[in-house]
């Protein structure tokens, strides 16, 4: 099997594509891959992988000894994007995955040269194209881009990738959800008052200013990551956990959210966090958004009334990612006063479940609450890009989203968008829980868990 790299010498190959493919050679889920990697740089190939290895071994947990092996079985060229830069490769036998690890500007134009040099075709083997988020910028772009595409591959060998939907937090929510009968009454708008999904970091940009400053929040998190955590919480059981019931199902619930209202009043928020402005590369005058909120309402029958809040953002007061189902109170009077329950996916920095629930206390006869907690035992195997790339060789297209997906979440946040063109984000501290302008999407009685506290 062949794995063509175009954009070899690029970030993104380096720090996230072979780790993970060397990681995978070491354990022996890939075995006689050979990587074809093209790239602007003018360098040999002896000094493409001289440098490759060179930032390898600045990593942890990197088998050089499987790096070693693997080194051998890969080779670079400087190739620009056209058929007669990519001529090499004319004539290419056997099963191959096309990896454009590329700026989302030449996914177009690479799938163009490597269809006119006949590399789509499946005459000896499988031909698959792997594309990285972002797949457009807005409604439009994406249209413009999955049309691009479909022009020289199919649908069925293009595989998106969004690499929250190899975690192992994400495959817990399905599993569990799916995999335990008593929870099917629960998940619905009878007993759920609002869902909450948030991905919080006290990071910055780490040199990400030149993306980070086009795209924002909106774009960067909520888009993709987020909606597809959305889509997996609120869409209607599949009749099975296949590749197509499970788009068919996330492309039926992600076009039941109710449209946002134009200029978004009440359903979005957005903040810029003090001192953005000053961060290298970004202009004195960005109004770029590095926090988000969203409020959703689905118009179905499982969670009709019931608000999805997302919320992401940078420097803030904590490292973390979970899914919460807030539990509806018993009506007043029947148990005194009670609080709210929750279940929570844990997504990062720990990963797993809690239940809260409310029960007698042994010191009064006053409701206290009690938590079940799980926790994996151990850590994941492998990482999400390493089970993503799994499935890509398995033919496995579950966790990529489908065009209809993309463009489905692109038209949720566009109303959005098209508002943000306006006006300036909140400015909000550093380490803090964020805008305090996100406060008022919540609906009367809701509230956002605690970023700074104890949850």
């Amino acid at each position: 099997m062949k794995l063509v790299i175009l954009g070899f010498t690029g970030d993104l190959t380096r720090r996230l594509l072979v780790p993970a493919i060397v990681h995978l050679s070491a354990h022996g889920e890939i075995r006689e891959v050979e990587v074809l990697g093209f790239g602007a740089e003018p360098w040999s190939e002896e000094e493409a992988l001289d440098r490759l290895e060179a930032f390898l071994k600045t990593l942890p947990d990197v088998d050089l000894a499987a790096w070693a092996v693997l080194r051998r079985r890969t080779h670079y060229q400087q190739a620009d994007l056209t058929p007669k830069g990519l001529e090499a490769l004319r004539g290419l036998e056997g099963d191959a995955v096309f990896y454009l690890a590329l700026p989302p500007t030449l996914f177009a134009q690479a799938a163009q040269a490597l269809s006119e040099l006949g590399l789509a075709d499946e005459r000896t083997g499988f031909r698959r194209l792997v594309v990285e988020k972002p797949f457009g910028t807005d409604l439009a772009s994406a249209r413009a881009l999955n049309q691009a595409l479909h022009r020289h591959w199919r649908e069925d060998q293009i595989y998106r990738m969004d690499h929250f939907l190899g975690k192992w937090a994400t495959e817990n929510l399905l599993a569990t959800r799916f995999g335990n009968r008593f929870l099917e009454p629960i998940w619905r708008n009878c007993h759920i008052e609002w869902v909450e999904i948030t991905y919080a970091e006290t990071l910055g940009l780490e040199g990400r200013a030149r993306y980070y400053d086009h795209a924002g929040a909106l774009r960067d998190m909520l888009q993709n990551h987020l909606m597809q955590l959305f889509a997996l919480t609120a869409m209607e059981p599949p009749a099975q956990l296949s590749a197509d019931s499970l788009r068919a199902r996330k492309v039926e619930i992600l076009r039941a959210v109710r449209p946002i209202p134009e200029g978004a009043q009440g359903f979005a928020a957005r903040g810029q966090y003090q001192g953005y402005r000053q961060e290298e590369g970004i202009p004195p005058d960005s109004r770029a958004e590095t926090y988000a909120a969203l409020k959703l309402h689905v118009d179905d029958w499982r969670f009709q009334g019931v608000p999805f809040y997302l919320r992401s953002g940078k420097r803030l007061a904590r490292d973390v990612g979970y899914v919460a189902l807030a539990l509806r109170e018993v009506p007043p009077g029947c148990m005194g006063a009670v609080q709210r329950g929750y279940l929570i996916f844990w997504l990062s920095p720990q990963v797993g479940l809690d239940l809260t629930l409310y029960g007698r206390s042994l010191e009064s006869e006053t409701l206290v609450p009690h938590t079940l907690r799980y926790r994996p035992e151990k850590a994941p195997v492998h990482s999400a890009y390493e089970e993503l790339l799994l499935d890509i060789l398995h033919g496995d297209l579950s966790h990529f989203p489908s065009e209809e997906e993309v463009e489905a979440a692109w038209a949720i946040v566009d109303p959005v968008l098209k508002a943000w063109q306006e006006g300036e984000p909140e400015v909000y501290a550093p380490g803090s829980e964020g805008p305090a302008s996100a406060q008022t999407i919540l609906e009367p009685g809701h509230s956002w868990l605690p970023l700074g506290g104890d949850i």
